[in-house]
């Protein structure tokens, strides 16, 4: 039951399924090459936040963006602010990579991935807004929240 909606709902998720297993995917280098950060390219990231930190930040927020996903067409009073959330969070998870990278420009120019960081970005903005107004659907289908009436 649970897969025939998460089939329904990818194709309009798809920036936030992207995204979330990016998260993951950042993480899982960093767990399986934690001396990454000792390169010349990506020394940049070491002084924004320490290695752990940004393992953490990125396999929590993945996989909550992810369960999110998972979830959203069964419970979306519950998973529609979790992604609003986490894309807010993903946001400045990318925002902070774009940055680490932009630490690594050199003579020849700032490295491709940096782009390849900013599109991602923007993009979580744009999950942040759309998920957003399916909070803001979801609880005023119900016409109340919280005991406020909207």
């Amino acid at each position: 039951m649970i897969w025939i909606k998460v089939r329904e709902k990818m194709p309009a998720r798809i920036l936030e399924w992207v995204a979330g297993i990016m998260m993951v995917i950042v993480g899982l280098y960093l767990v399986i090459w934690p001396t990454a950060f000792e390169r010349a390219g990506l020394a940049g990231f070491a002084t924004i936040a320490p290695v752990g930190s940004w393992v953490a930040a990125s396999l929590c927020l993945g996989a909550l963006r992810v369960g999110a996903l998972v979830v959203n067409g069964h419970k979306p009073t519950l998973s529609a602010p979790v992604r609003c959330f986490v894309a807010i969070l993903g946001a400045g998870l990318f925002g902070s990579v774009a940055a680490g990278y932009s630490l690594a420009t050199n003579q020849h120019g700032p490295p491709l991935a940096m782009f390849f960081a900013l599109a991602f970005t923007l993009s979580d903005i744009f999950n942040a807004a759309r998920s957003g107004l399916d909070t803001y659907q979801a609880f005023g289908s119900a016409r109340q929240w919280n005991g406020f009436k909207f």
